[in-house]
């Protein structure tokens, strides 16, 4: 059966009116488009400073806390480069000074550590880095972003972003149990009353070279202001020395690892 033409044209209206409805908009129960919006606020071309305090994360044997500078430049909405200055408060723990003070008297070795077991020997422990002071460069890409309502009222714009960077930092070590002086007589003096006055550890101070990865995320409070939390992982060589001879700090063996200081981070960011 042959069609007309206002059979043909009828049905051609048909399909597209059924093709701009099935293209409207759908809105949510609070009026807005139910679909992915641009941001609330951009970056583009803007520097930005910030100011993040920091705690380490994983370092039992060491007490590490302190603050990041920094200066960034958004080329686009999900790039930024910048420079970052490191600057920590670092000394042994609790969990080290119990350590020292449990500490059994020393006494020379009669084989000179090369043989197990080795009375008068011991290994040192290892992570017990100090991560003082440094200055990195950091790239952070930001793909996500988005937003939730705070108890259905207030929306709360946020953008998640890794980083990855490299540079310098100043390292301090401390020997937890390593004397820096020979012979068996105590590595801590101690005053009438049991109190440790002085100690005499082994001690190294280096500069190395430190890479970084991390994560985290931006609240937008406004469009200059924002707070990021973020968590980072800091790396670098170190080494630690195994069948040391107590009275002897000259001996022992060096053994190098990757060292690994995860520190979390959060504060405010000026966007201009």
């Amino acid at each position: 059966m042959r069609r007309t033409c206002p059979e043909l044209a009828l049905a051609a209206a048909l399909l597209c009116a059924t093709a701009a409805h099935a293209e409207d908009a759908i809105y949510g129960p609070d009026g807005a488009p139910t679909v992915v919006q641009r941001k609330l606020y951009t970056m583009t071309g803007k520097w930005e400073a910030g100011v993040l305090f920091d705690v380490a994360l994983n370092t039992a044997l060491v007490d590490q806390f302190g603050g990041v500078l920094a200066l960034t430049y958004h080329p686009n909405e999900w790039l930024d480069l910048g420079v970052e200055g490191l600057f920590n408060h670092t000394a042994l723990s609790s969990l080290s000074l119990n350590v020292r003070a449990d500490l059994r008297a020393r006494t020379a070795s009669s084989n000179r550590c090369t043989a197990l077991p080795y009375p008068g020997c011991k290994d040192e422990f290892a992570n017990d880095n100090q991560l003082r002071a440094g200055g990195f460069g950091v790239v952070r890409l930001s793909p996500i972003y988005g937003k939730f309502d705070l108890a259905s009222e207030v929306k709360i714009h946020f953008q998640a972003f890794v980083l990855g960077g490299a540079g310098v930092a100043a390292v301090h070590r401390e020997s937890v149990n390593l004397c820096a002086h020979g012979g068996t007589d105590d590595c801590q003096t101690h005053d009438a009353q049991g109190n440790v006055t002085a100690s005499d550890f082994q001690q190294q101070d280096a500069v190395k070279l430190v890479g970084q990865v991390g994560l985290g995320f931006r609240f937008y409070l406004g469009q200059q202001w924002s707070l990021a939390t973020e968590v980072r992982g800091y790396f670098f060589s170190s080494s630690y020395k195994a069948a040391n001879d107590l009275t002897v700090p000259s001996t022992g063996t060096p053994h190098s690892y990757l060292a690994g200081i995860a520190m979390f981070d959060a504060g405010l960011s000026y966007l201009f």
